[in-house]
């Protein structure tokens, strides 16, 4: 365990994407944008960047194929077709990768997830996350997190280190009998000691990536929560438990609620969407919490439990 956990620190000592390198981003042509310019399957697929911001990138070079030679704004494209987005001598934006291991066996490896530290590339980061910072650390192995946690979020990661493993407890997620616990810290006026929400959730993401309450066609969502303590600056610490395992689930229930999570970029009060999706090291904390995991072991078969340490916001 403490080998390991050195092999970590060497891992983000410095952080991998501090270096500058080229990052590629690809552009993947969905069926909706067959025969158009890529000029105009840009602006189809991507609403909150204009034409001419897109020409400038093209003028600049930066918009290839996938062999990664420009391409011209007016190439028709086939659906399916893959071309790339250059970002030259890029510096990815700093991370909390305080990864800390709280359980090594054959078969697991059990995190708590700094925060702010993404679960996977994608955006702005490529090294910078915790798949990477764990491919270096357990290489040759490709540990694979079984579940996602936002890159906002801290606590309890679970991670098989075969894909044999990965099956046996991923089919525990899809089965829902992993269950888990959330810490969270909200404002306003909770009278009631424990309550659960029902709504369902759109299944595709909107605005900033994020997912709303769909009455008609959502997906089934539901989330209990439970009133651990009132504070005096007028915020409440809650234990939530989600029964489903939608996209932002706990974050989304609780803004419909009225309730938005503390320090949450996306989730505003009075149901208003925030521009910021992964906040910088010096942002006030997302209070979200994975802190407890509760399962049966994929080697032994045995129930399990992993609890995370606390954050001081949640003390």
């Amino acid at each position: 365990m403490a080998g390991r956990q050195a092999a970590i620190g060497r891992a983000v000592t410095p952080l991998p994407g501090s270096k500058p390198r080229d990052h590629f981003k690809p552009i993947n042509i969905p069926g909706n944008c067959d025969g158009l310019t890529l000029l105009e399957s840009l602006g189809r697929m991507v609403g909150n960047v204009s034409a001419a911001e897109w020409q400038a990138e093209f003028a600049r070079g930066r918009i290839v194929n996938w062999e990664q030679r420009p391409v011209a704004t007016t190439q028709i494209v086939r659906a399916g077709q893959r071309y790339r987005h250059l970002f030259p001598s890029m510096t990815e934006p700093e991370v909390n990768a305080a990864v800390e291991i709280l359980h090594e066996d054959e078969a697991l490896i059990v995190v708590n997830k700094p925060a702010p530290l993404p679960m996977h590339a994608g955006g702005r980061f490529y090294h910078n996350t915790l798949q990477h910072i764990l491919n270096v650390a357990y290489h040759p192995e490709q540990p694979r997190p079984a579940h996602r946690l936002d890159a906002n979020a801290t606590g309890v990661v679970l991670v098989s280190r075969t894909r044999i493993f990965a099956g046996k407890l991923q089919s525990q997620f899809a089965q829902r009998r992993v269950e888990k616990t959330y810490l969270v810290r909200v404002p306003g006026l909770i009278t009631e000691d424990g309550f659960r929400c029902d709504a369902p959730i759109s299944a595709s993401a909107g605005e900033r990536c994020s997912r709303t309450v769909d009455l008609e066609n959502g997906l089934e969502a539901r989330t209990e929560f439970r009133l651990l303590r009132r504070f005096a600056d007028g915020t409440n610490l809650l234990a939530a438990r989600p029964l489903t395992g939608r996209t932002n689930q706990i974050r989304v229930h609780l803004w419909y609620l009225g309730f938005p999570i503390c320090g949450d970029p996306i989730y505003l009060p009075g149901r208003q969407f925030g521009r910021t999706q992964t906040l910088a090291l010096s942002d006030p904390p997302l209070c979200l919490h994975s802190a407890r995991a509760s399962f049966l072991h994929p080697v032994s078969l045995e129930p399990v439990e992993f609890n995370a340490p606390l954050p001081g916001w949640a003390k």
